[in-house]
């Protein structure tokens, strides 16, 4: 796919999730305003955050990640599928990539979903909207349930807006400059 097709398809896609977060929050009287109160504390801890879900990413993509079938069809459908989409990208582009994708799915999954479905729920929700293979899945939802979890505990949005935008820039910087198919 083009650069500029991507880029397009991201900003629509995001775009939507942001609108349906945003007419859902005001529909169901959902507050998503402020993010938190504590911005640096926040910030800090979503970008420390980050590094669990990173460095998991960078294990199961390495040759020496094993070759269990589940870490191996995870493996090639990142290298084999993603790399190449995401290959053309500049940084500029990653950058506001992960900050569209970090802000309105964040606001829609945990601001919205989770605070009326709850963590599992809006985990599902997640992983089945991400869905590129079963490995994939389940590594979405279990990074939705961690997420979840921080911004239940710690009460606060902008945590898991940081988390996946450090996390998704962060891997397609990795992917794109050191990620290897073999």
């Amino acid at each position: 796919m083009k650069r500029s097709k991507l880029l397009l398809f991201i900003f629509i896609t995001e775009g939507f999730a942001l609108l349906l977060a945003l007419i859902l929050a005001k529909y169901l009287r959902i507050q998503l305003l402020p993010l938190t109160e504590n911005i640096l504390r926040d910030a800090l801890i979503g970008t420390i955050g980050a590094a669990i879900p990173f460095s998991l990413f960078v294990l199961l993509i390495s040759e020496k990640s094993g070759k269990s079938p589940f870490v191996n069809s995870l493996r090639q459908t990142i290298l084999h599928h993603l790399k190449p989409l995401f290959s053309h990208l500049t940084i500029p582009d990653m950058c506001i990539i992960s900050l569209l994708a970090g802000f309105s799915e964040e606001l829609l999954f945990r601001g919205v979903l989770q605070n009326k479905l709850g963590i599992f729920a809006a985990s599902v929700i997640f992983g089945l909207l991400h869905f590129i293979s079963p490995a994939y899945f389940v590594i979405a939802f279990l990074m939705s349930i961690y997420i979840g979890f921080l911004c239940y505990y710690l009460q606060s949005l902008l945590i898991p807006i940081q988390i996946h935008l450090v996390y998704d820039l962060c891997a397609l910087i990795y992917l794109k400059h050191f990620g290897r198919i073999k």
